[in-house]
């Protein structure tokens, strides 16, 4: 780990001198370690890419490099601390292309939530959505993890209202759908039945929901009921989505339960 520190401070440092001028035979060392990488040989991969980054402050593929150490650093060792340095890295080098640092912020968001740290995770993704010029699935992607990185926070409020966000400005059916079912199911959490309870029923008004969706909105809108003790009305909403909510198990055992009421 140590080693792998070194190396990005002196990639940073050499970076910093402006250099300009590749070290020899980069080509093939880039080609080496990208076969190194399809074969499994992810050791002397990591040391090829890395390697490339030091000797080549501008090169045309740094990216690339950086991009295959991520992938060595999160999916093969699965080390998440790894890639966090990683992706800090890259983000002072490319954090000043808004494609590219928007990106970044995302990816350095879902690393802390792999490792619990929230709080850290909400604000990079407030910083990717102040980036420019991004695709609307994009920018709603990144809220609607926002908005469930606010939930995991218990700032149920923030949630609701990023949630909330979602609903009014997308143009994407199913993510509206599924933003207004998350967002009831946080309004239960605090336990705001009459709100969870308008929204839930404005989703299954609505046309064109994924048949998920909808059942899962059925499923929580008869938990509401059951709460409230009008057992018929939630038992006719579960009968619905016997086979279509996606444990039906689950409604079954709840439906049985209801009708001993």
């Amino acid at each position: 780990m140590k080693r792998f520190f070194v190396i990005i401070i002196a990639s940073l440092l050499l970076m910093a001198q402006g250099c300009d001028k590749p070290a020899d035979k980069s080509s093939e060392v880039l080609d080496k370690a990208r076969a190194d990488f399809i074969s499994g040989f992810y050791a002397d991969s990591e040391k090829g890419f890395e390697r490339y980054l030091q000797d080549n402050p501008q090169g045309k593929e740094r990216l690339e490099a950086w991009n295959c150490l991520i992938k060595i650093a999160a999916e093969v060792r699965h080390d998440s601390e790894q890639g966090i340095a990683i992706l800090e890295a890259m983000y002072l080098e490319f954090g000043h292309n808004p494609k590219q640092g928007a990106k970044l912020k995302r990816q350095l968001a879902e690393m802390y939530i792999r490792t619990g740290q929230y709080r850290t995770a909400a604000e990079a993704l407030e910083k990717s959505l102040e980036f420019p010029d991004q695709p609307q699935e994009q920018l709603d992607s990144t809220r609607s993890l926002l908005a469930d990185t606010f939930r995991n926070l218990r700032n149920y409020d923030l949630a609701i209202y990023t949630y909330s966000d979602i609903v009014e400005t997308t143009d994407n059916q199913k993510t509206k759908a599924r933003a207004m079912f998350e967002m009831a199911t946080t309004l239960t959490l605090i336990q705001a039945w009459d709100r969870a309870e308008s929204e839930l029923n404005e989703l299954l008004g609505m046309e064109n929901v994924p048949e998920e969706i909808h059942a899962e909105a059925c499923f929580t809108l008869a938990d509401i009921y059951e709460h409230r003790h009008e057992y018929k009305r939630a038992a006719e909403l579960l009968q619905k989505i016997v086979d279509t909510y996606p444990n039906p198990n689950v409604v079954r055992y709840k439906l049985n339960y209801l009708q001993q009421k």
